[in-house]
């Protein structure tokens, strides 16, 4: 009896040990670059520990799959992208090229599935579409280019041995195709008048199914009912918003996909508008959108959006919220009265934000004598200990701050943020001069700086 249980305990250990999800790798050609992983979903990031040699090891506690994201800090790469199962083993090696490119290859399990998305990203990315050689075809041999380049992906997605993962990427890269042929049209509209027609493109927009999941998505679309408003004797003269709603009634039947693009299309409206009026569009989509709870979704976030509009003129109050600094210490943004305060929305994972630095810089040089402007940065970063580390290696000369997860929230709505960078301007009574400022990189950001200070004393 003993001796199975010693034997009992030992398959317990061999099996736990067995279950350890792990995700290794080697870097060649490291000198102390650092890689960072991150994954969108759980908002999880953190920097990985690699050795001297290049080597790391790492194993987070999983108890789904989950898709995480690499980057080598200066290093120009498509996303590095990995799924990460439980008790999956991966390895990935990445060589590290003198023009700041790299070569990834993916070992392991799931080596075969991390290399298709690799590759796949890297088509997404690539807008053959757009290239001189290509925008000159006429539509029948563009869609047989497309083709071939769908052809082309095939053998690697025959290596995905997950039937269900293997599954989800047929239907992407068959919506890939369809995106492509239909974005032939923006060609054709490039072109001289009087050749910016292809019965065949024509054609092709009149059979596509927009009933089917399989055969569209929002993209299709969007851009089938650009062509069939372009068919219109007063194209040009009717809201485009609206009018994109009319024509998804008349095309679309298939009730799940009619609210899901009308829905999207709403929200995309809230969240990218920069203030004007969207009542046209929500009484339509009202009419249109049959989903009781998701309509109630929209209806809250178009209502923050009427109120954060009015909120965003120039003139008003800037909305207030907490700040935290590099000891810990907390105070308010109306605490900073006093000054104009050009303000910095950024985030160590951001890399267009970490671009900006640099300009910030030159920013900061150029008003460090003048007592009538600070410049601040406030960043997003959920981990701080993360933050203070990359402050820590080159310590700017402005103020930093961070904010906690609900002022993160708040600005987001309050400020119509979609993303980062994002830079405003403050007057010293806390009022707003502009909640959108062109960048730092802008060569005229300092000079419309000052002359915003000039005409709002």
């Amino acid at each position: 009896m003993k001796f199975l249980f010693i034997i009992l305990a030992l398959a317990s250990g061999w099996y736990c040990q067995a279950q350890e999800t792990i995700l290794k790798g080697h870097i060649r050609n490291y000198n102390g670059e650092e890689i960072f992983i991150l994954c969108r979903e759980t908002e999880f990031q953190d920097t990985l520990q690699v050795d001297a040699s290049g080597h790391f090891a790492w194993s987070p506690k999983l108890t789904e799959g989950q898709i995480y994201t690499l980057n080598v800090k200066d290093y120009e790469r498509e996303r590095i992208e990995v799924n990460l199962t439980p008790g999956n083993q991966s390895e990935i090696e990445l060589t590290l090229l003198p023009d700041k490119k790299m070569i990834v290859k993916f070992l392991g399990d799931r080596a075969a599935e991390n290399e298709y998305r690799m590759v796949f990203n890297q088509l997404e990315n690539s807008s053959p579409w757009n290239t001189a050689d290509i925008k000159s075809l006429t539509f029948l041999p563009y869609k047989k280019k497309m083709e071939e380049i769908e052809k082309g992906m095939r053998p690697l997605l025959k290596q995905v041995e997950d039937p269900e993962i293997k599954k989800q990427f047929h239907k992407e890269l068959h919506l890939w195709y369809q995106r492509q042929l239909t974005i032939y049209g923006w060609n054709l509209s490039e072109r001289k008048e009087g050749n910016n027609r292809d019965t065949d493109y024509d054609a092709f927009i009149k059979k596509v199914d927009l009933n089917n999941p399989e055969e569209c998505d929002d993209f299709v679309i969007s851009r089938v009912i650009d062509w069939h408003r372009q068919q219109e004797p007063q194209f040009g003269h009717k809201n485009r918003y609206t009018n994109e709603l009319d024509w998804l009634e008349r095309l679309v039947s298939n009730r799940e996909i009619k609210n899901c693009f009308a829905t999207q299309q709403m929200e995309r409206r809230i969240y990218y508008a920069s203030g004007e009026s969207l009542e046209e569009m929500m009484k339509r989509y009202r009419q249109i959108c049959t989903d009781d709870s998701v309509r109630q979704q929209v209806e809250a976030k178009y209502k923050k959006y009427v109120q954060a509009f009015g909120n965003l003129m120039p003139g008003k109050i800037a909305p207030d919220f907490e700040l935290i600094d590099r000891e810990g210490k907390k105070c308010r943004l109306s605490d900073l009265k006093g000054k104009y305060l050009f303000v910095d929305f950024w985030a160590t994972w951001c890399h267009g934000c970490v671009l900006e630095i640099p300009y910030m810089v030159k920013l900061q040089e150029h008003f460090a004598n003048d007592d009538r402007i600070a410049l601040i940065s406030v960043s997003l970063d959920s981990d701080q200990k993360l933050w203070k580390k990359f402050l820590e290696k080159d310590p700017p000369e402005w103020a930093q701050y961070v904010l906690s997860k609900e002022a993160m929230r708040f600005i987001r709505e309050a400020y119509r943020m979609p993303g980062i960078p994002r830079f405003m301007l403050v007057n010293p009574e806390g009022y707003l001069v502009n909640f959108k400022y062109t960048r730092p990189s802008d060569p005229q950001c300092a000079e419309l700086i000052e002359q915003d200070m000039k005409d709002n004393k």
